[in-house]
């Protein structure tokens, strides 16, 4: 079984959905990909946050953090005994996630979804539910529970 595990480098989850996705009992010889997307950083974000750095290290900066969120991912998942690679896309996350499910042939996504306001999901969208509509195969949401 191909399992593509989209893995955010946006927050820190020590027991949240990775950790759960991690622990199920998943079949023998699946094959496991963390994927984490660090968004491309227009100028005009930048001058949206105060004290911002230039667009350039902020970059640098969501980068490092998608790449150290697919390798943290990958290593939990083979502490559990799993073969698993983590990958770092640039882009949309939703459209990354999917594109990549397509190509590599994934038989489940698994998502994380966090309790948002509807206010909030208007606004900026939401990965897990956008994944949910157009995935190419099944898809696990696990949600992010903040109470721990």
């Amino acid at each position: 079984m191909k399992i593509l595990v989209a893995a955010s480098g946006s927050y820190e989850d020590p027991d949240g959905s990775l950790e759960v996705a991690a622990s199920f009992p998943w079949p023998e010889g699946s094959e496991i990909r963390v994927v984490s997307v660090a968004e491309v950083i227009q100028p005009i974000m930048v001058g949206m946050v105060p004290d911002a750095l230039d667009a350039g290290e902020v970059q640098v900066q969501t980068d490092d953090e998608a790449k150290s969120a697919a390798a943290h991912g990958a290593q939990r998942f083979r502490s559990f005994g799993f073969q698993a690679e983590g990958l770092c896309l640039t882009g949309d996350p939703e459209a990354q996630i999917l594109e990549y499910a397509r190509h590599w042939g994934a038989d489940l996504i698994v998502v994380g979804s966090h309790d948002r306001s509807a206010i909030d999901r208007f606004l900026t969208g939401s990965v897990s539910e956008s994944v949910v509509k157009h995935a190419p195969c099944s898809v696990l949401v696990l949600k992010h529970n903040t109470e721990r």
